[in-house]
């Protein structure tokens, strides 16, 4: 099991109010891949992470398909940040049961906090001809980590020991 260390929850909610800049990495049932540069994430507990559901086509399709992912930062030498964490996701969407629970996270408790991520924290470090006029967010994509891997040169592929 993973506990986020201070460091790591602090890696994942950089460099501006929409959170890091991170890869998610999924692939179909039949193992063809997709990665995702995606803007808004957070932590949530001591073992999730939590990234908003905009734009997410291909992504949503292989998480349905099949629920095993990994995350990665994007600027891992910012910092010393060299970690890929691997586990299980749902898309946590509008219209889920309210009481529906995935590994302790609640559909009702995450769409009520980051449900509306844009509105809540617009990226204002996005230059405005470039900011898509209405961000339409679908729901939460929540991962559950199971493990973490370090990815520093050196030191790739070695099992991160956390809390």
């Amino acid at each position: 099991m993973v506990k986020f260390t201070k460091e790591m929850k602090e890696a994942l909610r950089v460099p501006g109010k929409g959170g890091s800049l991170i890869y998610l990495c999924t692939s179909s049932r039949d193992g063809n891949p997709n990665i995702a540069a995606m803007r808004f994430v957070a932590t949530h507990m001591d073992d999730k992470i939590l990234i908003a559901d905009m734009f997410l086509l291909k992504t949503k399709a292989n998480i349905k398909e099949n629920p095993e992912v990994a995350v990665t930062i994007c600027h891992p030498l910012d910092e010393g940040r060299w970690w890929v964490f691997k586990g299980k996701a749902v898309d946590m969407e509008y219209g889920f049961p309210r009481d529906f629970d995935w590994y302790g996270a609640n559909a009702t408790d995450i769409l009520n906090e980051w449900g509306n991520w844009n509105k809540a924290e617009p990226p204002d470090e996005v230059p405005p001809d470039i900011v898509f006029p209405k961000a339409v967010q679908r729901g939460v994509v929540v991962v559950h980590v199971e493990e973490a891997y370090s990815i520093e040169p050196g030191n790739v592929g070695e099992k991160v020991l956390t809390g």
